[in-house]
């Protein structure tokens, strides 16, 4: 999935989404680091673009 989400204050990757609602996500500093949550529990994480044409 590759999709970056925020739990509890840190970023996250999702790995895997269950049809039962949990998520396991990837701790983004330590790729070891793996939990199982509940998908209501995480915050999608938007990246601005930089937009260069502005003057």
């Amino acid at each position: 999935m590759n999709k970056k989400v925020l739990y509890k204050g840190q970023i996250y990757t999702i790995l895997f989404r269950y049809e039962t609602g949990y998520c396991e996500i990837r701790d983004s500093t330590n790729p070891f680091k793996v939990k199982l949550v509940h998908c209501s529990e995480l915050t999608t994480v938007h990246t601005a673009a930089v937009c260069n044409n502005l003057i």
